[in-house]
């Protein structure tokens, strides 16, 4: 396990299941989130990495194929290992099946993983988009957004969390990414990989933003008691 974090900190789309959650599961979420496990015990960098190499290099099937075999014949280290490899292909198969809404009308390309949390009331959010996306609108404006990848095998998205995590991708793309052209709703989206469902920012945000704000001012107050 890695240090324990001092300081208020989630990722989006642990504060999505938050602001759904039972009381329970809302404790387990803020002790997850201040006791993180090691990255080695990640369960799906290998799948992100596949998916946004499919989106930034032509959408091209064979892409996803090709990791997906890659990660069936690698030889695991331990039973951990065998079973990320395995869930990590699966969600490569899930992905294929659903593949053609996503993105279709946007040019990808890869995130800055440094890119800075969001600081929420007293809480610093982890965005980390894994693909940034951009278009040209019918009077020829360009226009960007931000795609986040979501994965749970057994807990997929439902409308709510899925709205509450494009909600606040949509308010880091504001203010993270203005300079690449004005944000685009339509290209603000959490997609569910095991689900085959994207999650786009809805329109109306302002409430929505208001319940996070207030999530994280929970998740602030109940830090020092986890």
């Amino acid at each position: 396990m890695t240090a324990t974090r001092e300081n208020p900190r989630v990722s989006v789309n642990k504060l999505g299941q938050y602001l759904t959650a039972t009381p329970s599961l809302r404790k387990r979420i803020i002790h997850g989130q201040k006791h993180p496990v090691d990255p080695q015990y990640l369960r799906y960098p290998a799948a992100s990495q596949a998916i946004v190499e499919f989106l930034c290099e032509g959408r091209d099937e064979v892409i996803l194929r090709y990791h997906q075999r890659r990660l069936l014949n690698a030889a695991p280290e331990s039973d951990f290992d065998a079973h990320r490899l395995a869930l990590c292909a699966e969600a490569l198969q899930r992905c294929l099946v659903s593949v053609d809404g996503l993105a279709s009308h946007a040019i990808a390309s890869p995130a800055d993983v440094d890119l800075p949390p969001l600081e929420l009331a007293g809480v610093a959010v982890n965005v980390r988009p894994e693909v940034l996306l951009r278009s040209v609108d019918a009077q020829g404006q360009m226009r960007s957004g931000v795609l986040k990848l979501y994965f749970s095998k057994h807990t997929p998205l439902d409308e709510r969390a899925g709205q509450y995590i494009a909600t606040v991708l949509q308010r880091y793309a504001e203010q993270r990414l203005e300079q690449r052209g004005p944000v685009d709703s339509r290209l603000v989206g959490v997609f569910d990989v095991f689900a085959g469902r994207l999650h786009f920012a809805p329109r109306a945000q302002q409430r929505r933003m208001n319940d996070v704000k207030l999530a994280c001012e929970e998740i602030a107050a109940r830090w020092n008691v986890n």
